[in-house]
């Protein structure tokens, strides 16, 4: 094992969060070492990324295969089950410079003022007796204000496309997006249709996908192979393509691709002293470092903080106040199917990024009581659904294979859309992350262990948005509905959160609003570890904004902060 020489900053995953990170601390002047599990893809990655419903990634995850493929979570509904299969199978990440970023759907949100604030809402309005039995709901610690200018430089360095002041429960902004929104569809324009005739305010998904040449990039070909596929020609606005290419230009960034970090490292004071890492052959290594980002997904970072234990940890890494893996969150979803009789709606065409949303039963923008849950879901409906993965959207009287199942697709495959609702899920006490006490990765490591299960207002919230999204199909003219993805709780999950909370009391989180842990001032966690809540958005542009932050926070503070 040798010791490298000592960097200003290592960076433990170069994904969305990571890569916005080394953008802002090499512009600082600060060297940086970006140390990732996958490969570094060249940005013209067409050959990576095949546009092939088969054989491409989104059905077999093959950018998780360096790592992520081989450490999925186990889970278990509550604490006295036994671990066992989840009710619904695994939705994982990636490895690779770029990260997820670089497959994802590209919604590209900003949270709401009230989004930072839930508790404090919730109660002025409806009293402490309307938050649920169990849940472990706080305000975040930065406010809306405080992280508006860092959305705004998000979607400038990055490019994000959509319509300020289309949504009348957004949040101010300073400056509309930098690009316009994508091109309306047949389907989004039905369910605009639609959601208007019920009273709603539908409007066109922001979206990290330009719809027009940007920063020297080309703009989308809506060519379908976009959510769960990287870009074919870089109008994607992942990091892989606008950020990190900043950052390698000015000669400060060093990737080490294909590495696996085994622990963050601490000196006699309990300060990150760097990280122990196994490079791209295999070999054992030690980067120190004056200050340690930690950057992965939500699993990763939990579980190397778990396993980064010393002396002056003994139960894991700035986990003495016994915070680390609390607090869990996972998005749940619920849809509803219509079918459009006689209607050809190419659904396989374009992106996920066109959808038409409406944010009138998201967080607390309608009226709950009575209802007997709180907060709610954006709901949205487009294109973008390839179609094999469509060919199960069947109604329940038709058979699942057979001459019948093949006749009715024959028949109607064209002519069926979706609504989805993405529905906010709420913090529970009982509901976190440790390590298994038996599954191991192949390198002999603990993976980590999900407890996590719904509450009573989860269902209520899921049964509701269900109702109303079968109202808005048939108002966009559908003659049959059915359920397409049932208010069920998703343990594994893309959209996951919690383990790190962010907050101003050690004794309830993890990191303080800069994203610095109480207990070791020079590391920070990036991502959606740190959040407080779901909300009913897309997490990927507010990990991004906080890592801008975080970054930021670093850059001007680096003295201090630095070991």
């Amino acid at each position: 094992m040798s010791q490298l020489p000592k960097t200003d900053v290592v960076i433990i995953g170069l994904g969305a969060a990571g890569g916005i990170a080394s953008y802002v601390l090499t512009q600082a002047g600060l060297n940086v070492v970006g140390i990732e599990a996958g490969p570094y893809r060249s940005a013209a990655y067409n050959y990576d990324h095949q546009l092939d419903e088969i054989g491409g990634e989104s059905y077999r995850n093959q950018m998780g295969e360096p790592k992520v493929n081989h450490e999925v979570p186990t889970w278990r509904p509550n604490a006295k089950a036994p671990v066992q299969p989840p009710p619904v199978p695994p939705l994982l990440m990636m490895n690779g410079v770029g990260g997820t970023s670089v497959h994802y759907t590209t919604q590209s949100w900003r949270f709401r003022r009230d989004d930072f604030k839930i508790r404090t809402e919730t109660i002025a309005k409806y009293g402490e007796k309307a938050l649920p039995a169990g849940t472990a709901i706080v305000d975040w610690p930065v406010t809306y204000d405080e992280l508006e200018p860092y959305y705004d430089k998000v979607e400038y360095l990055i490019g994000v496309s959509g319509q300020g002041g289309s949504n009348p429960f957004e949040s101010p902004r300073k400056r509309g997006y930098p690009l316009p929104p994508l091109r309306e569809m047949g389907f989004r324009t039905l369910a605009d249709q639609g959601m208007k005739q019920l009273g709603y305010h539908p409007f066109p998904q922001p979206s990290a996908i330009i719809s027009q040449d940007y920063d020297g990039r080309p703009a989308c070909t809506y060519c379908g192979f976009c959510s769960g596929y990287g870009c074919w020609n870089n109008a994607k606005s992942s990091t892989l393509v606008s950020a990190i290419p900043k950052a390698v230009a000015t000669g400060k960034l060093d990737i080490r691709p294909n590495s696996r970090v085994m622990q963050i490292l601490t000196d006699n004071g309990g300060n990150a002293s760097g990280v122990k890492y196994l490079d791209d052959s295999g070999q054992p290594q030690i980067q120190p470092a004056a200050v340690v980002i930690l950057s992965g997904y939500v699993y990763p970072n939990n579980r190397l903080l778990l396993l980064s234990k010393s002396a002056k940890f003994p139960n894991g890494l700035a986990n003495n106040h016994g915070q680390v893996g609390k607090y869990y969150l996972s998005h749940s979803y619920v849809g509803v199917n219509g079918l459009f009789s006689g209607k050809r709606l190419n659904i396989f065409n374009g992106a996920g990024g066109q959808n038409a949303v409406m944010d009138d039963l998201n967080g607390d923008n309608f009226d709950h009581k009575g209802l007997g849950f709180i907060r709610g879901a954006t709901i949205q409906a487009g294109n973008g659904t390839l179609p094999i993965a469509s060919s199960s959207s069947i109604p329940p009287n038709v058979p699942g294979w057979g001459s019948a199942y093949k006749r009715w697709l024959h028949e109607n495959a064209q002519s069926v859309g979706s609504v989805l609702a993405q529905q906010e899920t709420l913090p529970y006490e009982t509901n976190y992350i440790d390590l298994d006490p038996t599954k191991k990765d192949p390198l002999g490591v603990p993976v980590v262990r999900l407890t996590y299960d719904f509450g009573v207002n989860e269902k209520r919230a899921g049964a509701y948005m269900a109702n109303k999204m079968t109202e808005i199909l048939k108002a966009m003219g559908a003659v049959q509905t059915w359920p397409s993805f049932p208010p069920i709780p998703i343990p594994i999950n893309t959209h996951a959160y919690g383990g790190t909370r962010m907050g101003d009391d050690p004794s309830m989180s993890v990191v303080n609003k800069y994203s610095l842990a109480h207990e070791v001032p020079n590391l920070a966690i990036l991502g959606g570890s740190t959040f407080c809540s779901t909300t009913g958005y897309n997490p990927t542009e507010t990990i991004e904004a906080l890592a801008w932050y975080a970054a930021d926070n670093i850059a001007q503070n680096f003295n201090k902060i630095a070991v």
